[in-house]
């Protein structure tokens, strides 16, 4: 079984929600995400869910809500490398719940992700029916396909160190505590070097005791004998 320690594990961490971060600032900067068709013009056109600016043939109204969800995960994302390197530093606790708290947001910010993606890939489709004839996904899409699994990465390696910490949490009795603990259907005893001799043992020289006493009185009946 190979152990990693857990600065190790969060060091990688940190390095997959950066370059999360920087996979969905490239996004923002670039705007080759989807290559248009249009079916009149005949001509091509470069779209992004961040430009609020839509072409002339496609409504705005149909793609507000995604970029809504595109900003949601880019703010999401920067709290988590925050949280991240505050934890690396020891600004904040490493403990159970920190752990679990962090793997939530992971979570939560690739499914938001994903299901931004979905819809702005059902949006085009839908487009592609009314406003244009077909589309083509660039490279700049799969980029943020791409940082849902260093965000699910991310939560993944934290729900590690939080079973990892509750598995190596121990806990350690003492002579004192082990003599006065009680396991069901068992007694614990702690015996030390003076503990004192059965009672078995006690009983038996008891038992020599009073047969050295049956003796003298005998003997002391058969000096009284004699002297009679």
């Amino acid at each position: 079984m190979v152990y990693v320690p857990s600065r190790n594990l969060q060091a990688v961490n940190i390095f997959f929600s950066s370059w999360a971060i920087i996979l969905l600032a490239i996004g923002v900067i670039i705007e080759d995400w989807v290559v248009l068709v249009v079916t009149v013009q005949t001509n091509i056109t470069i779209h992004s869910p961040w430009n609020p600016c839509c072409p002339t043939f496609w409504p705005e109204e149909s793609l507000r809500t995604v970029r809504g969800m595109l900003m949601l995960t880019l703010n999401l994302s920067v709290c988590l490398n925050l949280i991240l390197g505050l934890q690396f530093t020891y600004m904040i606790s490493q403990n159970k719940c920190a752990h679990l708290f962090i793997t939530f947001l992971s979570f939560f910010t690739g499914c938001i992700l994903l299901y931004a993606l979905i819809v702005y890939n059902y949006k085009l489709k839908e487009g592609q029916l009314m406003y244009f004839s077909s589309f083509k996904i660039r490279w700049t899409t799969y980029n943020a396909y791409l940082a849902i699994v260093l965000f699910i990465a991310c939560g993944v390696i934290c729900l590690i160190q939080c079973t990892d910490k509750c598995a190596c949490v121990q806990i350690c009795l003492s002579d004192e505590d082990l003599s006065g603990s009680k396991i069901p259907g068992h007694t614990i005893k702690a015996i030390t070097e003076h503990t004192a001799m059965p009672r078995s043992i006690v009983h038996v020289h008891s038992l020599n005791s009073d047969g050295e006493c049956l003796s003298k009185s005998h003997i002391q009946k058969r000096r009284v004998t004699w002297a009679v």
